[in-house]
């Protein structure tokens, strides 16, 4: 099962730049604990993002990235506190909310062109939140995401600058595990390399899919992504 699940998020992640950890980290934790699921998706996470990254990293917004950095970093040092000493439960359910609710509103305006772009300094509460759930959970994708498409009209480049965002996430969010220890885990390595040939036979695949789709349809995905995992993780946490 644990095979499949990860094949189909980076399926997903092959298409859209993110969504692999919002999809699969939710299913993980009903088998494996938390601690060993979050440490776990780092591994496999790093792996992937310089597989995809390596192939699309000329097309990323560099300039929006160094804005949302410093934010993150401050975001990501609470959640890694959070993450050896909070319930989950409250920021799971924040989470799924916020990813629900952006995910209806892409998929409302996937026909309308985007108007001005938001705010560069929009970049501090979506870099800071974005960097506590990823720490956390490792869900910031759909925060990240939701930011870009706000500030970048482009779909290809919004998918480049993404998987470059997450190859820079994951090299923190992998510091600050080792600081701590939550990833020195032979249980974790261990799980982490036997369900990487699912990951990178889900991103060819899902890169082969994102070739043949047009700027709405890319909407549709990134829509149809963040409203699903979204419902997904309130859907465990209030049922």
């Amino acid at each position: 099962m644990a095979i499949l699940i990860i094949f189909l998020a980076y399926f997903i992640f092959g298409i859209s730049g993110f969504g692999s950890s919002i999809i699969s980290v939710p299913l993980l934790v009903q088998m494996y604990p938390l601690k060993e699921v979050v440490p776990m998706m780092v591994i496999i996470d790093l792996c992937a993002s310089l597989y995809v990254g390596k192939k699309s990293s000329q097309d990323a917004n560099i300039k929006e990235l160094k804005w949302l950095s410093p934010f993150t970093l401050i975001g990501m040092i609470l959640g890694i506190v959070l993450l050896v000493y909070a319930p989950s439960e409250p920021l799971l359910v924040t989470l799924g909310c916020f990813a629900a609710i952006n995910g209806a509103r892409v998929l409302w305006q996937r026909n309308s062109e985007m108007s001005e772009p938001i705010n560069k300094w929009w970049a501090a509460p979506f870099g800071f939140f974005g960097g506590v759930f990823t720490a956390l959970f490792a869900t910031g994708g759909a925060i990240y995401a939701s930011y870009l498409g706000l500030r970048i009209s482009d779909p290809k480049v919004v998918r480049a600058t993404m998987a470059f965002a997450i190859f820079i996430l994951t090299l923190l969010r992998l510091t600050l595990m080792l600081i701590t220890g939550l990833i020195l885990s032979w249980p974790v390595i261990g799980l982490a390399v036997c369900l990487m040939p699912a990951t990178f036979l889900g991103i060819w695949a899902g890169t082969h899919v994102h070739k043949k789709l047009n700027n709405m349809a890319m909407r549709v995905a990134y829509g149809s992504i963040l409203l699903f995992a979204g419902t997904t993780l309130l859907v465990r946490q209030l049922i």
